[in-house]
């Protein structure tokens, strides 16, 4: 169910790691904060958890995992003040062991506690890949962000995830309705033989069995609307393959996406990560500085700031270059 809370709940996934997603996540934190807005930032990489690291925290507060375990009753007694004013930070599984795989029963106590935070945005790091909690996780709100490099690898796992993400929220809408179940099971273990299974088949083959159904899931699935950054860009116009990822979506999962920006790479974000020090504190005014505050810009006034045509979009990073 895509939750319409007070604060403004932004979950961040990737198709792999190795993108940039916990930095990314982090300085959007930082950032926000330093807007003077009241921000939370959720480390959600249950299994993995190391947001604490790009914002200089050591791994020693209790967090989601003893919340989960039952050890705390309300997510907004576990919050950690940063060294960044406005800006508060709630653990993972810290030294939780064995959370990557949480209940049904544990996500939803999650999910209705993350929205009574007391913050204005809520920034979510979620882990990398298309594990079901992950996937689960970015349902939050209709439009998450996907982070991911221009690398191939990156960019087809990014797909994956989404398609999974897709394919998920489909099985799911139809639990109710054990044929269409049944259906979907066997349809999505079908051998490929060359094809993939696009969306757009998956809803015919629903509206052969239900069609009432069918409208219902595609109804509620076409509300879901990515964003996607794309990181550690050398140029500016690396931002064109967004077209093609965007067609793709739109063919083969059914997904209208946007592009919020393109952040370049920085050595510098490796050298403060290496030294347990905030990236944006050290080099607030970097190229990948830049393409974050034109990302918050819009994220704070998306009426005001809405995401431009991509040749604005690849003008605009050649600005952040320069």
């Amino acid at each position: 169910m895509i939750l319409e809370p007070r604060s403004v709940i932004i979950p961040i996934a990737s198709g792999k790691g190795g993108v940039g997603k916990s930095v990314f996540a982090a300085s959007l934190a930082i950032s926000l904060a330093g807007q003077g807005e009241e921000v939370v930032a959720v480390d959600l990489d249950l299994g993995g958890a190391n947001l604490h690291t790009y914002l200089g925290l050591p791994n020693t507060n209790p967090g989601i995992g003893d919340f989960l375990k039952q050890r705390h009753d309300r997510l907004q007694d576990l919050l950690v003040p940063t060294a960044i004013d406005k800006l508060r930070f709630l653990p993972g599984d810290g030294k939780t062991p064995f959370m990557a795989n949480i209940s049904t029963q544990q996500r939803h106590k999650l999910l209705e506690q993350l929205k009574q935070l007391p913050a204005r945005y809520v920034i979510v790091d979620l882990g990398a890949g298309s594990a079901l909690n992950t996937m689960n996780l970015f349902g939050l709100t209709a439009s998450g962000i996907m982070v991911t490099t221009m690398d191939t690898p990156a960019l087809m796992n990014a797909l994956v995830f989404l398609r999974n993400f897709m394919f998920a929220n489909i099985l799911s809408l139809a639990a109710d309705h054990p044929p269409v179940k049944k259906m979907l099971l066997e349809l999505y273990r079908r051998p490929a033989n060359g094809t993939n299974l696009t969306v757009d088949e998956v809803y015919h083959r629903i509206a052969g069995h239900d069609p009432l159904l069918a409208r219902e899931i595609r109804e509620h699935c076409g509300r879901f609307s990515p964003r996607f950054v794309y990181n550690m860009a050398d140029q500016a116009e690396d931002l064109r393959v967004a077209k093609k990822v965007s067609a793709t979506l739109k063919k083969n999962i059914s997904l209208t996406s946007s592009t919020l920006g393109l952040l370049f790479h920085d050595p510098a974000v490796r050298i403060a990560v290496r030294k347990n020090r905030v990236f944006l504190k050290d080099r607030p005014d970097t190229p990948y500085a830049r393409g974050l505050a034109a990302i918050v810009a819009r994220l704070q006034n998306p009426a005001n700031n809405p995401a431009p045509h991509l040749e604005n979009l690849i003008s605009e990073a050649r600005g952040h270059q320069a």
